[in-house]
């Protein structure tokens, strides 16, 4: 390629480059003069022109002409002096430093002195409240916390996160170069904000243990302090942002990446929630591998999987909550609602598991004998039944000796009366068995007397069968009752505190007034949700008020889920 040619006009003496240090002192009336000062700052002008001497041919002494250019005028009047000097001297300036010269000498003065309040700084009685960042929040003031403070120097124990703390200054300026990115890398800086692990997570994993992600078929690894920003605050750790979550769940690709990547994981290992004693409701994985690309819960968030794939309870219990609530059925005289089984647990943000003992006994006691009604058999294993169905003479005669009877004759009289009644009920103890285990019409248990005036009330135990599914094949030819089983925990990828919408009434979100089958998944849905929880309602909708993200293994770790 050919260099292209300055023109044949061009003065390189007048050439004004731009690195120059000074310039001519006659700059600011705007006439400088065309040779400029010299590179250490000296005037360098004397005369307008250089005049030539022209010799023509024979000649001997020549003569002097003017070479002053066009655009200063061309050649004077005057023309040069017989000596060959310029008729028009021009006066010397002080040049000064031009703008580039200036900036750079106070660049230089400014990184000096950031340098010297560092060096003092650094080394100085006050090091480590000069480099602190902040104070920490109130998750690292815990004991264990404190312990480690004190392993390290320092008033703050900043080398309980950062190894090169207890350091000097040469071990601090190598960790920050050896640091990726480093100082010399920041092109690479964003990458953390997306999510790139650095050196400073791998101390999180000291004390967090076991902190994996939330799913097993994410793509890349994401940093602890993206997420968790610290040195905010003594107050709690801000909550993450929602661009942390949304760089996955708003990102179709990447969500594309994870679904090829979780097609090649066995089932089992999405099943990686610690129960700790409790029921989960376990969903489907979502056919798609994920459910919907996001932005926001109160506009595109998908519907829950609850209902969105119409999943029902798997419980074996037969129970209405529509005949519960409708007011026929009643406690101390009073009208059941939701308080009345649904308890609060200390927390107040789940509710206490539902027992028979706590919450079904004082209206379905296990009364199969209407005359006796303190009687009843133990609830929740088939062969205690049996035992206690065929060892009913014993029962009987401890019954007697509970209610006051002393003498052995009376209390013959009585277990014998008591049998002799049964038997004209049930006929002999196997077919009471069957009543008691499959029997599901209640208006069955009724007491048989001389006279219907001696007719007592109704026993108040209908059979096994009123809420249980039961059937033949247990083992040693005891029924088979199917196990009750009632999930502690329906949305456990969520969080949820009941306390917090106590001012909220129960039926506002649930409709249990209208259910009939214990089939029914009484969760609220994603609307009656974004009825608060979105910019209408004025209640925050980030990703971190319902959602946990880490996969917790360690036994003292907090794993967030929602009943």
């Amino acid at each position: 390629m050919n260099d292209q040619l300055p023109s044949p006009d061009f003065d390189r003496s007048r050439y004004e480059r731009p690195n120059q240090d000074w310039e001519c002192g006659w700059t600011c009336n705007g006439c400088p003069c065309r040779i400029g000062p010299s590179p250490t700052g000296d005037c360098r002008a004397t005369a307008e022109c250089r005049p030539v001497l022209e010799k023509k041919e024979g000649e001997e002494k020549g003569r002097w002409r003017c070479t002053r250019p066009k655009e200063h005028g061309g050649p004077c009047s005057d023309g040069p002096l017989p000596d060959g000097s310029c008729a028009c001297p021009i006066p010397t300036c002080q040049p000064r430093r031009s703008l580039r010269n200036q900036r750079g000498r106070l660049c230089m003065a400014i990184t000096a002195a950031t340098l010297a309040l560092l060096l003092i700084g650094f080394f100085g009685p006050w090091r480590w409240q000069f480099i602190s960042a902040g104070p920490v929040s109130s998750h690292h003031h815990g004991v264990v916390f404190s312990q480690l403070r004190h392993s390290w120097p320092g008033d703050e124990g900043c080398g309980a996160c950062h190894s090169a703390a207890h350091g000097d200054l040469r071990e601090w300026v190598r960790a920050a170069f050896s640091a990726h990115p480093g100082p010399l890398q920041p092109q690479q800086l964003p990458g953390i904000n997306a999510g790139e692990m650095t050196g400073l997570d791998r101390h999180c994993l000291a004390c967090h243990p076991g902190h994996a992600f939330h799913q097993p078929n994410v793509t890349r690894d994401h940093s602890c302090s993206a997420c968790h920003r610290e040195h905010q605050g003594p107050g709690r750790m801000p909550a993450p942002r929602d661009t942390q979550c949304l760089s996955c769940h708003g990102n179709g690709s990447v969500m594309e990446a994870s679904l090829k990547k979780g097609e090649q994981l066995p089932a089992t290992a999405f099943n990686f929630r610690q129960t700790s004693g409790r029921v989960f409701y376990h969903v489907p994985r979502p056919e798609q591998g994920y459910t919907k690309v996001f932005k926001s819960f109160a506009d595109d968030h998908p519907e829950f999987q609850l209902h969105s794939q119409r999943l029902t309870d798997t419980n074996s219990l037969r129970f209405n909550h529509s005949l519960h609530l409708s007011g026929l059925v009643k406690l101390n005289g009073q009208a059941l609602e939701c308080a009345s089984c649904h308890q609060p647990d200390a927390a107040g943000a789940h509710f206490q598991a539902i027992t028979y003992a706590k919450h079904c006994q004082s209206c379905h006691a296990l009364q199969f004998d209407a005359r006796n009604p303190q009687l009843r058999p133990p609830h929740g294993d088939p062969a205690n039944v049996r035992a206690f169905l065929r060892s009913l003479p014993t029962q009987y005669a401890d019954l007697a000796r509970r209610s006051g009877m002393t003498a052995q004759p009376d209390t013959e009289k009585f277990v014998t009366e008591q049998m002799r009644h049964l038997r004209e009920r049930v006929m002999n103890g196997e077919n009471l068995e069957q009543q008691i285990f499959f029997a599901t019409d209640p208006s069955r248990q009724l007491a048989v007397g001389a006279a219907p005036s001696q007719i007592s009330a109704r026993a108040r135990f209908a059979g096994c069968a009123y809420c249980h599914e039961v059937g033949p094949g247990g083992v040693d030819g005891l029924p088979r009752i199917a196990p009750v089983i009632t999930p502690d925990r329906w949305l456990i990828r969520g969080e949820f505190h009941h306390a917090k919408h106590a001012i909220v009434a129960c039926k506002e979100c649930h409709t249990a007034a209208t259910s009939r089958q214990t089939s029914d998944i009484l969760i609220p849905s994603k609307k009656s949700c974004t009825e608060c929880h979105s910019p209408q309602g004025g209640v925050a909708q980030n990703c971190s008020t319902c959602h946990s993200y880490h996969t917790v293994h360690a036994p003292h770790a907090h794993q967030h889920v929602v009943r």
